[in-house]
């Protein structure tokens, strides 16, 4: 095996990569993988991350030799831009010109296409460099709208917009059912066929707008997994059901702790469950006990493969793409009440003044005792509060809420003290109101609510960030293996419009780059018609939370020792964590560390990519459900706030339903309209009228556009 350049092991990192690929030029993909220690069960991963490289344009693939670095190759990687005569331009990136390529050198490429362009001309004078297009890398457009017309073997696809200037080809095969007429996506693949991209129908559109035509269009959109592999179901179908924690002697049986759960009314599945025991002088021990999904699913069983190629469950309304198969999610990995499941348990010693001063993490068996929603921890808690004075309380008390007062009471103190302690070290707390679905047993919308954010969701909260930065900083601390959970630091340039923006509006941002002057600031407008606009714009400046090996920066929390620990039955890093505390706990580190230090690299940038696929595709669902729910609504006038403004006009946010719609400058026909940007607001030319941030407006729910998945509003005048 070799080793990197410097004599040492690499990694796999992005600079790694191309530290190695400049020393070694021309290896295939399956010579690099053994270069860096890659084993098949990663191999997948580990391409990926090659093939991103070659997006980002740091590495390429050089057909039929290997990869090597983009300026030692005629060979370069960028997006096709087509223009209406067919030829077109491919942006390079990290280059400054863009390469010409004629129509009859694209072959199968279409605009947005990423492409792997050989350079034939160089650029004189004026006139740019010129290429032909040497294969498809990735298609930049993933699904076509289109009717489909059948062949006399397989059919073409004509696209509905107008935006590809061919048919697609759909071989004989690749129809899924459809008849000639159907509206269809179709989804793009590799090769042509008589000048034609050729295609797979992804979904017929027969029944648009149904619940299930909408799914299977998210799910095709973007690419969701389909049920587990029959080998992980099988594996999850061999595990016996567990009669008796008696039978477990090689783990601390904690049923003896009063524990319990808290989770939604309609959860299905509990995998955290938490206990509380008072100690002397006011000190505590908090129980935080996970199912001990890493008993079930060992490192590269088929169960294991199949989580990690999900990486994490998929919520959509109407569908759970669950990570786990079934047996698991909802059995034995369920915290059921009275009954014995298997833990990892992280207990916690904590001052009088929520100071953390120990922390224990066991192989355990655990009872939960009872099973409490939301709605009943609300209640216990309003009630020792006295905010259940007058003639209708909110919510119903449990009958045996006298049973577990005086523990719930103790819990909210523990969860002043640690939301304390984390903001005086400068987290963040936002509040930006959120819209949430309310849906029936089959997933259709039957209104729209707001999701909670009550004294008992932050009882929870608060004890789950408490045990994952426990779990984080014992993993440091014991020099063990970690996937950290990172969120960088706003850059320079993205806070310095964040302070344009907030000067615009009246308010200041005092201080530097702290998060605690941004949570100053978001102190200072809580209240204000600008709240939403100026925390909206905060959330902008701030980069998307990953997974890495190792620990790192948790900007927003404040923290540089974080990971997710509590979830092992809904994301694939929480179940890792719990992986490398059984190597450890059970005294196999000794041999596995090296595997694990070769496999997490990948492993944890393979769940931040496929992360963002699943909150991505959530998104959509929600949004295009929105859209048809509200089309019986057309028409009707909302009050509500200018939370954004730009030079094609200004979103609002409706005041009771918490819709966000456009207001496009080309609705306010009464003048025209220049864009204010150091004011951030919207000026007519003629009469002088202005519309800025946090302005209070009244309009009309105009536009729905369930292809585009956007809401448009016009001003009432």
């Amino acid at each position: 095996m070799e080793g990197s350049p410097d004599g040492g092991h690499p990694d796999g990192g992005p600079d790694e990569l191309v530290a190695f690929v400049t020393s070694h030029p021309r290896r295939a993909t399956r010579q690099l993988a053994e270069a860096f220690g890659v084993g098949d069960e990663d191999f997948g991963g580990f391409r990926d991350r090659l093939l991103e490289s070659q997006r980002q344009g740091s590495l390429l693939l050089v057909p039929g030799e290997g990869w090597d670095l983009p300026h030692r190759t005629p060979l370069r990687v960028g997006v096709l831009r087509v223009g209406r005569k067919g030829s077109g331009f491919v942006r390079v990136p990290f280059e400054d010109e863009d390469v010409f390529v004629r129509a009859r050198s694209r072959q199968d490429a279409v605009s947005g296409d990423r492409v792997l362009v050989q350079l034939t001309t160089k650029g004189t004078g004026e006139r740019l460099r010129e290429g032909r297009v040497a294969g498809v890398v990735d298609r930049g457009r993933k699904l076509i709208r289109g009717a489909f017309r059948q062949l006399r073997k397989g059919g073409v696809v004509t696209p509905k917009d107008g935006s590809l200037d061919s048919d697609v080809y759909v071989p004989a095969g690749s129809e899924r059912g459809v008849r000639d007429g159907d509206h269809v996506l179709v989804r793009l693949t590799d090769g042509s066929w008589r000048g034609r991209p050729r295609g797979e129908v992804a979904v017929g559109l027969q029944r648009e707008g149904s619940l299930k035509t909408d799914l299977e269009v998210i799910t095709a959109e973007f690419e969701l997994p389909g049920p587990p592999p029959e080998s992980a179901e099988d594996e999850a179908r061999s595990f016996p059901d567990i009669q008796n924690g008696d039978s477990w002697p090689d783990r601390e049986d904690v049923r003896g702790l009063v524990t319990f759960t808290i989770d939604p009314q309609d959860a299905k599945d509990f995998d955290d469950a938490i206990s509380l025991e008072r100690l002397p002088r006011g000190a505590v021990r908090l129980g935080v006990h996970i199912a001990d999904v890493s008993h079930y699913v060992r490192p590269g069983s088929p169960l294991d493969q199949a989580a990690a190629a999900r990486s994490t469950s998929i919520y959509l309304p109407g569908r759970v793409i669950t990570m786990l198969p079934e047996k698991l999610a909802n059995g034995l990995c369920s915290l059921r009440p009275r009954e014995d499941r298997l833990a990892k348990s992280v207990f916690m010693t904590f001052s009088a003044d929520a100071k953390l001063e120990k922390v224990e993490i066991l192989r355990t068996v655990i009872h939960s005792r009872r099973r409490f929603t939301y709605e009943e921890v609300e209640a216990v808690l309003d009630k020792l509060e006295g905010k259940d004075a007058g003639p209708h309380p909110p919510t119903e008390l449990p009958e045996d809420h006298a049973e577990y007062s005086e523990t719930m009471e103790v819990m909210a103190r523990l969860r002043d003290g640690l939301r304390r302690a984390r903001q005086k070290r400068g987290a963040l707390r936002l509040n930006i109101p959120r819209l949430k679905l309310e849906l029936d047993s089959r997933g259709e919308v039957t209104g729209l609510g707001q999701a909670s954010s009550d004294a008992a969701h932050e009882l929870i909260e608060e004890f789950m960030l408490a045990a994952n930065e426990a779990v984080a900083r014992y993993l440091v601390e014991h020099r063990l293996p970690l996937v950290g959970r990172v969120h960088p630091a706003p850059n320079e340039e993205k806070l310095e419009a964040f302070r344009d923006l907030v000067k615009a509006t009246g308010f200041r941002l005092r201080g530097a780059s702290r998060s605690q002057d941004l949570q100053a600031l978001v102190d200072d407008v809580v209240g204000s018609p600008l709240a939403t606009a100026i925390q909206v714009g905060l959330l902008k400046t701030m980069g998307h939370a990953e997974y890495i090996p190792g620990s790192g920066l948790h900007f927003a929390l404040a923290t540089n020792h974080y990971c997710h620990f509590t979830s092992p039955i809904r994301r694939y890093p929480d179940l890792l964590v719990h992986q490398i505390l059984d190597d450890h706990l059970m005294g196999r580190m000794g041999k596995a560390k090296k595997q694990w230090d070769t496999r997490l690299p990948v492993l944890a940038e393979q769940s931040s990519q496929l992360e963002r696929r699943a909150e991505d595709a959530e998104r959509a669902m929600i949004q295009l459900r929105l859209v048809r729910y509200l089309e019986p609504m057309l028409g009707q006038e909302l009050d509500g706030w200018v939370i954004s403004v730009h030079s094609f006009g200004f979103f609002v946010r409706a005041e009771d339903l918490l819709l966000e719609g456009l207001v496009h400058v080309a609705t306010l026909g009464d003048d025209f309209y220049d864009f204010d940007e150091e004011k951030f607001a919207l000026r007519g030319r003629r009469h002088g009228r202005a519309f800025r941030l946090g302005d209070r407006v009244r309009v009309v729910l105009s536009g729905l556009d369930p292809q585009a998945r956007e809401i448009s509003f016009q001003l009432v005048r």
